[in-house]
């Protein structure tokens, strides 16, 4: 389990967290269809937390600072993390969330939030040059994510089961 002791700095819809402070978790509450994107640079001890909600953005003026979308969420994420000493090369991604939380009667995609925003996610992600280490994603359950800036530790908790580490 994280440290009781740490301070809890959560991502709300959209946004980007970054922090080097040890004593420090990052947090995304009650995820369903969005994407909690949890980066780690090992060596410069520097965790960063993006708290997706859509897959697209429309490229205007305000979409291009704002982690509400996969496609500049990503970007932002790494470059503000860069910012605060952490090389690209060496980050551990680590991707929860991205549930299908809507069942359409006619399957309608429009509805499929969840895979949406998880292959948006990846897109970006590869673009970027960047894999996925793990990932606890998909399924019909809400979750919960600490990323504990200290160790780079990924606890998750999906509706009605215990923390586990990712």
């Amino acid at each position: 389990m994280l440290n009781t002791l740490d301070r809890t700095t959560v991502a709300g819809l959209g946004e980007i967290c970054v922090s080097r402070e040890p004593g420090v978790t990052l947090a995304c509450l009650g995820l369903g269809s969005c994407i909690g994107l949890c980066a780690y640079d090992p060596v410069a001890r520097v965790a960063g937390l993006a708290h997706i909600v859509l897959p697209e953005s429309n490229h205007n003026e305000s979409s291009k600072v704002s982690g509400k979308y996969a496609d500049i969420a990503v970007p932002l994420l790494f470059a503000e993390m860069c910012k605060h000493g952490a090389v690209k090369s060496r980050l551990v991604v680590k991707l929860v969330g991205g549930a299908r939380m809507i069942q359409s009667a006619g399957f309608d995609p429009v509805f499929e939030m969840g895979p949406r925003n998880l292959e948006m996610t990846k897109k970006a992600l590869a673009a970027e040059g960047v894999r996925v280490a793990a990932a606890d994603t998909g399924g019909n359950l809400g979750r919960s994510l600490w990323l504990e800036v200290r160790s780079g530790k990924v606890l998750t908790k999906t509706t009605g089961t215990v923390p586990r580490e990712l």
